[in-house]
């Protein structure tokens, strides 16, 4: 049985992803996907559109067999730590064969030698890197212009300009950081990639095949009531059936980041006085910038926006605000980074008719498999319970505010389909 493996967010699954899936499927003859999917906090440094359970649902619907949750640690973190928590979770699984992603370049070779650039850090890499970084430009500029200088040193190829491209587009970072992990963890598993079409990462245009942000500020633009009540004609064209019946039929708060200020005003207001740096992605100059600004605090978005700054983009501030209100610290990321990315795999869902790769799963895997959350304290370490507990946690907190289910996640079983 062949599997292929696919890292994501879903948020929510449009019609991209279904085209990911299925021709990942058919171009590589696989009967199988498997899905490490975000849980309810993504790592843009924001709540998921719907819960976790709904986009499980979408994915189900169409095409996905199996999916699993990432921790929350690895789905609100840098690309680095998103890529390595999945992957690391994926090669434990001990099953799969290939791992698929769509990319702006789907030229992997390219993505392939920056990878191994990245990887290694040549000396003229390091030395220009640091020197930038002195220099106070911030690190994705400085690392994009070493990597450039590394490049020209080993005369990789003459257009460097199209590298420069590569690394500056989104979906095409996260392939090179899936490469990179890939690389890290040893793994046996084979990277594939596709061309993503349709709408930039980050654009809202619903021409064409829009992007999942654009999908996010067709369902927000509309009012609750009429989205769910004409959901088929908001959203056909852009999303699958088998997702915009999910979206109709939810039953929580459609969340976006400003659905967190009051409680994130709480959280920085509580610990002002000792400051965030314990919390990760947030350093000195950010924990400052933070206390000195919480007097003006409106809301969560208008926060990041006044804290963003050349040196810090506006998604390094919302993960840091994030990291805050969940309590990431960097000390539990040191402790999972250094347990190779402590992982599990907690299975939110499952196609009926694919039950052969959790039994497969079961059979091959090399770290804990948990089907129901009650049984995770006999079946985990106590660093993976520890991991586990706070990725529930999390979870929680969003469940408060979306109101999407009722009772204690330790009761739920996985959604068939």
């Amino acid at each position: 049985m062949k599997t292929i493996g696919i890292i994501a967010e879903f948020n929510p699954f449009h019609e991209g992803h279904k085209h990911l899936i299925e021709t990942c499927k058919k171009n590589l003859g696989a009967d199988r996907a498997i899905v490490v999917m975000s849980g309810d906090f993504v790592q843009r440094g924001a709540p998921a559109i719907v819960n976790k359970f709904a986009r499980t649902k979408m994915a189900l619907s169409c095409g996905a067999d199996l999916v699993l949750e990432l921790p929350v640690y690895y789905s609100t973190g840098s690309a680095e730590y998103f890529a390595q928590g999945a992957v690391a979770i994926l090669n434990g699984l001990g099953c799969v064969d290939y791992l698929c992603f769509g990319s702006e370049h789907a030229d992997l070779d390219k993505l392939d030698t920056i990878a191994d650039i990245l990887n290694s850090e040549p000396g003229l890499y390091k030395e220009i890197l640091e020197k930038e970084l002195k220099e106070g430009m911030p690190y994705p500029a400085a690392s994009a212009s070493a990597l450039m200088a590394a490049l020209k040193n080993q005369s990789v190829d003459n257009n460097i300009d199209v590298y420069r491209q590569i690394f500056s587009s989104p979906n095409s970072i996260l392939a090179i950081e899936y490469l990179k992990a890939l690389k890290k963890q040893k793994s046996k598993i084979k990277p594939y990639t596709i061309e993503r079409f349709g709408q930039p990462y980050h654009s809202d245009d619903l021409g064409g095949v829009p992007s999942a942000s654009g999908v996010r500020a067709r369902i927000f633009t509309a009012s609750e009531n009429y989205t769910k009540a004409h959901a088929k004609e908001l959203l056909n064209g852009f999303m699958p059936d088998g997702a915009i019946r999910e979206i109709a039929s939810y039953g929580g708060s459609f969340l976006s980041s400003n659905d967190l200020s009051q409680l994130l005003r709480y959280k920085l207001t509580l610990e002002k006085d000792k400051g965030y740096t314990d919390y990760l992605d947030v350093n000195t100059d950010i924990s400052n910038l933070m206390v000195n600004n919480l007097d003006s605090f409106d809301n969560f978005s208008d926060f990041c926006t006044k804290l963003k700054s050349r040196n810090h983009v506006y998604t390094r501030i919302s993960r840091s605000l994030l990291h805050i209100l969940l309590n990431i610290t960097k000390e539990n990321m040191n402790e999972y980074k250094k347990d190779s990315f402590t992982g599990y795999a907690r299975v939110l869902g499952l196609n009926s008719a694919s039950s052969d790769v959790l039994a497969r799963i079961h059979d091959s895997s090399v770290i804990p498999v948990i089907d129901r959350p009650k049984y995770a304290k006999k079946t985990l370490s106590p660093l993976q319970k520890r991991l586990f507990d706070e990725t529930l946690t999390a979870s929680s907190i969003y469940n408060s505010v979306s109101k999407s289910y009722e009772g204690s996640e330790y009761s739920l079983k996985p959604i068939i389909l």
